[in-house]
């Protein structure tokens, strides 16, 4: 079974779809039963504060629009249970004014739980992704890349590493500026990003470096996505001469060493390419069978 990262269970990125709707189903069912031993003991025991439980489990997981709706659905089961246990109040409307102090209460904790998850994001987004290319930057690529290969090596899949470095990018720089260079950095990342796969991870590890992990993908396979996307690349570049890209592609049948040992090979690939004219492709399988190179 794949492992899940801390981050994704507290960014409730796991939970959605069926994972969402069975935790509402767990949420509601707790505050009807708030609701069965409210009338059951005729209001004398006050367990409405538990409510705040579920309420704040909506909210981090589904948001603040859902976590106000589950803050309505409690405060009614709090006046329903009033009501329903027949206790006896000096006035009549009690019921009712301890049900729109409880919708307070639980509103004001939705408001908080979801700007602590708003908080939690974005310290998330600034330690994962590259502010310029919103990518991933070289921590979250590493962290990720190391835990398919773990996963690579249980269920015997394959996978690829390529690595994208932009040639004569400190040409751009000097000549035309560093705003040209973040709008070439960008432009490169769109392309990236067009020609990956859902599954895939893309990255800018630093400088005018890029990284994309490819998973479960033959030989064949990766070698026709280095093609498109040095075609890609090149395209997205052509408003910024004389840039363009040299791509390393080191394909694994089988993990036969770590990530960070995977992506040395591929950019080891790529730094053969800039060293027999740039601009081109250069890929290798691992185990090594045999070789491959070939042109644009």
């Amino acid at each position: 079974m794949k492992k899940v990262r801390i981050s994704n269970f507290l960014l409730g990125t796991l939970w959605t779809g069926w994972r969402l709707w069975t935790v509402w189903l767990i949420c509601a069912s707790v505050s009807f039963f708030i609701l069965a031993f409210r009338i059951a003991t005729y209001a004398e025991f006050d367990f409405v504060s538990l409510a705040v439980l579920p309420i704040l489990v909506i909210t981090w997981i589904g948001g603040k629009k859902n976590g106000l709706f589950m803050a309505i659905l409690a405060s009614t089961i709090s006046l329903v249970g009033d009501i329903a246990s027949e206790r006896q109040y000096s006035v009549q409307w009690i019921p009712w004014v301890n049900a729109f102090t409880h919708l307070m209460t639980y509103s004001l904790v939705v408001l908080l739980a979801n700007q602590v998850r708003l908080q939690f994001e974005r310290e998330h987004k600034r330690a994962t992704r590259d502010p310029l290319t919103e990518l991933h930057n070289r921590r979250a690529f590493l962290e990720a890349g190391t835990s398919e290969v773990e996963r690579t090596k249980r269920y015997a899949h394959p996978l690829a590493v390529i690595i994208l470095d932009l040639d004569d990018f400190k040409q751009l720089n000097d000549t035309q500026g560093h705003d040209a260079g973040d709008a070439a950095l960008r432009a490169t990342a769109i392309a990236l990003r067009s020609i990956s796969r859902t599954n895939d991870r893309v990255a800018r590890l630093g400088g005018d470096e890029f990284a994309v992990l490819l998973l479960e993908i033959g030989y064949e396979a990766a070698i026709e996505v280095g093609r498109k996307i040095s075609t890609a690349v090149d395209t997205a570049l052509q408003g910024f001469p004389p840039v363009k890209g040299s791509i390393g592609i080191a394909w694994f049948g089988e993990a036969d060493r770590s990530f960070p040992a995977m992506l040395k090979v591929a950019d080891e690939l790529m730094y053969e390419v800039k060293k027999n004219g740039k601009g081109n492709v250069r890929s290798q399988r691992f185990p090594e069978i045999n070789k491959s190179n070939f042109k644009k």
